[in-house]
């Protein structure tokens, strides 16, 4: 009897062929729409807005506790300002952080710099208590 000591012509393509459908499926989970290279673009971008929604809003939030500590500890404070903490912020929002977010003058609305994935931006309007209600346009 002879002795095999290789492997067959049909063993060696199916290899290759076996090789190429998980080359294919690699590509395709890496590329594409629902792709891992698109899935971490995207969540780049809204973790960036996150990050300027939470500076923003620990700007705003610092502003109303000041607002109520002047108004209740400091009781003697008055001014048209302090007819509620939304008027107090809007008064006296600067950004700490230009490069994340801007502050829209005319409304106070704050801006937020980056984009969503699809292009959108974020805006954030500061109400009569001084929270903020993000909106995206």
């Amino acid at each position: 009897m002879k002795d095999n000591k290789g492997i067959t012509l049909i063993a060696l393509v199916i290899t290759i062929i076996v090789l190429l459908i998980l080359a294919g499926v690699s590509i395709a989970m890496l590329t594409g729409e629902n792709g891992v290279l698109t899935q971490a673009t995207n969540a780049s971008a809204d973790t960036k807005v996150a990050e300027a929604k939470e500076i923003a809003g620990l700007d705003v939030s610092d502003l109303v506790a000041k607002y109520y500590e002047e108004r209740y500890v400091n009781s003697n404070t008055t001014g048209a300002n302090m007819t509620n903490a939304g008027a107090y912020v809007k008064a006296n929002l600067t950004t700490s952080d230009s490069d994340k977010y801007t502050v829209e003058t005319s409304t106070k609305a704050i801006k937020i710099k980056p984009t969503t994935r699809d292009g959108k931006t974020v805006t954030g309007t500061i109400e009569d208590d001084g929270t903020i209600t993000w909106t995206e346009s």
